[in-house]
């Protein structure tokens, strides 16, 4: 398919375009438009002109929008109707006939594009794609070449946090949205100059195609009406793309499919990355025959091992067991005897801790991307290593979801740890367990002297009752979804406003507890305080055991 770049001749039909678009004064029939140097002077001219000959009542709309537009233009901001090195007859049968606003001007470097199918909702289950996403960046020259980062795609923040991490050039492009806007697009873009936008191209909403339109095929056709027009976007403007997961019959496999048999892209210019959880041997083989060029992890994850299965290897395998001094473990054996005995002695309050989906309580997004991006082995953020990361910093950093006014706060619970263990419940509303087996317990007399207290629970007369000050106490004792009906108060909770800090805390008053032996065993090495296992306070609930063993 001819790339080649056309000439910019302001014809009738970018005059067409920009009346559609509703970026052109009110009464455009009394103007000329005359383009002069480039688009962006025609455009220009049309406003200045207006200005001049504007009603009264339009003049102040008219200053603004020519303003605005002239210290853009005098900035360095340009107008264009076709993509650089693309023929219009490509540009409009792939995105429709639009107009292209480019803030610090036309971009001419080459581009490069990173895509992937999908993303998981947990980015730690996405290490295959986040180490194809490092191999990839390995291939890009940042003297010559620009990462292509579209709003609203999937690896959109990664590919940003790349550009930073790695000094990569990057091309920002915000298209407008799949829904039709009813504001003229001269409002819209004005705006978003005034906003001080980071993009590097805006792309208009399509025009109704004409007579001049570019031809469109059966198969375009579809992906216009199919596909999003920000990864469309993608594929035109990428002079080489790399594809790190592909799902058949998703949008990125119906883009290559087309693209890769109308020779959108030079031979050899797709490159899929192979493996599992990335693009399967399948889709490559078919791909391959098109002319895209399959690439392969160096060390790749066995297919038959999920994620599951990675997070339980990872866990399991402790480092030798430490030589605990005898004094600690006796201590230990007497903790373990007091939480396995029937009664409540309400001398422990207990934290535990979940899976971090993403970043953990008082870690920032920018943190949280270079820690997935830079960690060669996974950062592990499962419950698990969420208490090790607790003991390093010896804080329960606070977090808002648990209240009502949004605070940040602490949540424990005062039922004992072996009754916990027992009332473990699947909460189908939330797609998780209300108890882990991690986490870590604390003398309710410690949590009590830091401002610690128990929640109050009650329904929407007790709330209304209680001052301002006496609302991040509060609970519903109550609430029903389409699957649950809870009573929260068996949860027995307590609060504590802002962070919980316990470093200088008696080694006595505070105890760690997980789920085997074999992650207690790391965790002493790792922890001045008592170390629990749920396994072997199970063990020494049961009558036949003896909690010493």
């Amino acid at each position: 398919m001819n790339r080649r770049p056309d000439t910019d001749d302001c014809s009738a039909r970018d005059f067409d375009v920009l009346s559609s678009l509703g970026a052109l004064p009110p009464a455009p029939e009394y103007l000329v438009y005359q383009a002069a140097d480039s688009p962006t002077s025609g455009l220009l001219a049309v406003w200045n002109a207006w200005l001049r000959k504007a009603p009264r009542n339009r003049q102040s709309k008219a200053a603004r929008i020519h303003s605005v537009l002239h210290a853009a233009i005098a900035a360095g901001a340009k107008l264009s109707f076709g993509l650089p090195d693309c023929s219009r007859e490509v540009s409009e049968s792939w995105l429709e006939r639009r107009a292209y606003w480019w803030p610090h001007g036309v971009i001419q470097s080459r581009r490069i594009g990173i895509v992937s199918s999908r993303l998981r909702r947990d980015a730690t289950a996405n290490s295959a794609i986040l180490k194809a996403l490092r191999l990839s960046l390995t291939h890009v020259d940042a003297q010559a070449e620009r990462l292509i980062v579209s709003e609203g795609t999937s690896l959109r923040e990664y590919l940003n946090q790349c550009g930073t991490l790695f000094d990569l050039p990057v091309l920002r492009v915000v298209s407008p949205p799949d829904r039709e806007s009813s504001r003229p697009w001269i409002e819209v873009l004005v705006q978003l100059i005034v906003s001080g936008t980071s993009a590097e191209l805006l792309i208009s909403p399509p025009v109704p195609p004409s007579a001049h339109a570019g031809r469109v095929s059966e198969t375009q056709q579809f992906l216009l009406s199919n596909v999003p027009v920000r990864d469309r976007a993608i594929a035109v403007l990428s002079d080489r793309l790399f594809v790190l997961s592909l799902r058949r019959n998703g949008h990125w496999w119906k883009i290559l499919q087309a693209g890769l048999r109308d020779g959108l892209w030079n031979h050899g210019s797709v490159r899929m990355v192979v493996g599992n959880w990335l693009c399967t041997n399948d889709i490559a083989d078919e791909l391959q025959a098109a002319g895209a060029v399959r690439w392969h992890l160096s060390a790749d994850v066995p297919a038959a091992e999920s994620t599951a299965t990675a997070d339980h290897r990872k866990h399991s395998h402790a480092t030798s067991a430490v030589n605990v001094p005898p004094d600690r473990a006796t201590s230990e054996r007497e903790l373990l005897a007091e939480l396995a005995q029937s009664q409540a002695t309400n001398e422990w309050l207990v934290h535990w801790t979940r899976e971090a989906r993403s970043e953990w309580a008082g870690e920032s997004r920018d943190d949280y991307l270079k820690s997935i991006l830079l960690s060669d082995v996974d950062a592990d953020r499962s419950a698990y290593g969420t208490v090790q990361r607790i003991i390093s910093e010896q804080v329960i950093r606070a977090s808002s979801g648990n209240t009502r006014v949004g605070a940040d706060t602490v949540s424990l619970s005062g039922i004992p740890l072996a009754t916990l263990v027992t009332r473990r419940v699947f909460r189908r509303h939330r797609g998780r367990w209300d108890f882990e087996h991690y986490g870590i317990g604390i003398r309710a007399t410690l949590v009590r002297a830091v401002g610690g207290r128990p929640v109050i629970y009650g329904d929407e007369s007790t709330w209304r009752s209680l001052s301002e000050g006496e609302r991040l106490w509060f609970h519903p004792i109550v609430s029903q979804s389409a699957v649950d009906h809870i009573d929260w108060s068996i949860e027995d909770e307590w609060r504590i406003a802002g962070d919980l800090r316990f470093g200088n805390a008696c080694p006595e008053d505070v105890f760690i507890f997980c789920a085997t032996e074999a992650e207690a065993a790391t965790l002493r090495s790792q922890s001045q305080w008592r170390v629990i296992s749920i396994e072997k306070l199970k063990s020494a609930c049961s009558d036949d055991v003896d909690p010493d063993k």
